[in-house]
């Protein structure tokens, strides 16, 4: 399983930043070009909430596409936000994103563990290409989160 994982100070509370994270829209603008989702469930998010997700090849960027479902399994409001991967995609990972205050606003870490299909060739795979276009789309989304909410 891979890991990786970034962090960014933003000029904003955790509640605004918390809030930016839940919000559709406003989430899909800072991932622009690396990702996209959609809720898939009802009601208020929270434990439970399905979303899925597009990534790579998203509005041309040159990525490899990969489509995928995901529950949210801890849902602590302004601190964390972890989610994995559920269903039958080939693409197996785990995000969380944890929110700390700091005396600029938000310290906010997103990290992610994944594995790729194929075994030995999704591993040579990954090494070669798939790692360097995550970290690239996660650190470019992390700097477009924090442009937008500060």
């Amino acid at each position: 399983m891979t890991k990786l994982m970034k962090s960014i100070d933003i000029a904003a509370p955790p509640e605004k930043v918390f809030a930016f994270l839940l919000d559709e829209e406003k989430s899909n603008e800072a991932t622009k070009g690396f990702s996209q989702f959609k809720y898939t469930s009802k009601g208020p998010v929270g434990v439970g909430t399905t979303q899925h997700y597009v990534t790579g090849e998203v509005e041309g960027s040159k990525g490899s596409r990969m489509e995928f479902d995901v529950e949210i399994t801890e849902f602590i409001e302004n601190k964390k936000l972890s989610s994995h991967t559920i269903g039958a995609s080939k693409f197996k990972g785990a995000t969380t994103f944890t929110l700390e205050p700091n005396a600029n606003g938000t310290n906010l870490t997103m990290s992610m563990d994944y594995k790729l299909p194929y075994s030995l060739l999704g591993q040579l795979i990954d090494k070669v290409s798939v790692q360097k276009q995550m970290e690239k789309g996660i650190s470019d989304s992390l700097m477009n989160a924090k442009k937008i909410l500060e």
